[in-house]
């Protein structure tokens, strides 16, 4: 696997689906090393400011976005990071070939702009949500993101005290779920472990009632 392969895969497990491909730094070295457990957070921050040395990754204020025209690819079933290979990947040459080229100077409509942003004005876009069955199949309940978010301790620790298992456990469990259902959300995944268990449902959909807005 070639070093643009290896962090093409890389920067798909955090990117895809995320708003404008922008991530804080200590998100990003968060995911990689307590999420998905691939490297300890010293590692995984070597690796960051390896892949902004580099120019794979690029500093937006105090967020990070991948290099323009690196196209990211999905990894296979099982894949791993290897952190060695990471640290040693060479500059990137995509960002200097693009900033050798003389692009032309855009022209665009001022009276098609000003259609576009009034259609937008007049949009209003509902907040997303998020529904976690119970037991039942015909009862639903809806989340916001943030709300579910926050729930994630919660749900570990529940998750750990009603099947046994410690919370490194519950843990690594969800994070094989994440690699083999990708893309799947974290606080997914713990739910999928615990009907695994065979757990009340009820219970989980109740641990993140109860987390306040």
């Amino acid at each position: 696997m070639s070093a643009v392969d290896e962090v093409s895969q890389l920067l798909f497990s955090v990117f895809t689906n995320r708003p404008r491909n922008l991530i804080f730094r200590v998100d990003l070295i968060r995911s990689w090393s307590l999420d998905m457990q691939w490297f300890t957070p010293r590692e995984a921050e070597k690796i960051v400011n390896k892949l902004v040395e580099s120019g794979w990754l690029v500093e937006e204020g105090e967020g990070l976005s991948p290099a323009q025209g690196l196209e990211l690819t999905a990894p296979n079933l099982g894949w791993r990071p290897i952190s060695r290979r990471l640290l040693e990947v060479p500059a990137n040459e995509i960002k200097e070939l693009q900033s050798s080229v003389i692009y032309s100077t855009p022209i665009v409509s001022t009276k098609i702009n000003s259609e576009i942003d009034e259609n937008i004005s007049s949009t209003k876009l509902s907040k997303p949500i998020v529904k976690i069955d119970s037991n039942n199949e015909h009862s639903t309940k809806s989340y916001s993101i943030d709300r579910v978010e926050r729930s994630i301790p919660i749900l570990i620790q529940l998750i750990s005290k009603e099947s046994g298992l410690e919370s490194k456990e519950v843990v690594r469990r969800a994070q094989r779920k994440r690699r083999a259902l990708v893309p799947v959300t974290l606080w997914m995944a713990l739910a999928l472990v615990a009907r695994e268990q065979g757990l009340d449902m009820n219970k989980i959909s109740s641990a993140i009632d109860n987390v306040s807005e």
